[in-house]
């Protein structure tokens, strides 16, 4: 091989290789968005309700995010009704969505006093907190979230 052959093989092969680190995502990545999808009522025992959290996890980036683990506070008026931990990997496409399903079990005595709170008419407070990190596959360090909002009141 010549030396001309050999300067362009080279040229070639570095322009590949920028090619290849373009396309990695640089930098942090952007924090996902988490919000709460629903809350659905698995089975009720003595020692608790049972709960499943669909979390909607939107990836503002340009990339896919492998999404590998996800934990959870949730609180209802500001007392902790429930705490979820995800070890599902999900990938999360980019400029998309997934659903996250968590499983949890809600100290029942909490669960009972608001309803019966409600159904006598009492004030409740219904506001929501769920607040919790995202670890992704990718990223050594877990990224925070938190959302809140109210939920209804379905007897009035």
């Amino acid at each position: 091989m010549d030396t001309q052959s050999k300067a362009l093989w080279a040229l070639f092969l570095l322009t590949i290789t920028l090619m290849a680190c373009a396309t990695l995502p640089g930098g942090k990545p952007q924090a996902p968005t988490v919000t709460v999808e629903r809350v659905r009522p698995l089975n009720l025992s003595l020692t608790g309700q049972k709960l499943e959290f669909s979390l909607r996890v939107e990836n503002p980036n340009a990339f896919d995010l492998p999404l590998e683990g996800l934990n959870f506070v949730a609180k209802l008026g500001g007392e902790k009704i429930a705490d979820g931990i995800s070890n599902e990997l999900v990938i999360v496409p980019a400029k998309a969505d997934a659903i996250v399903h968590v499983e949890v079990t809600a100290g029942i005595s909490k669960m009972i006093n608001r309803i019966r709170s409600m159904l006598e008419g009492d004030e409740v407070d219904l506001d929501y907190d769920v607040t919790g990190t995202v670890k992704l596959a990718s990223w050594p360090t877990a990224i925070p979230f938190n959302v809140d909002g109210e939920l209804e009141n379905p007897t009035q």
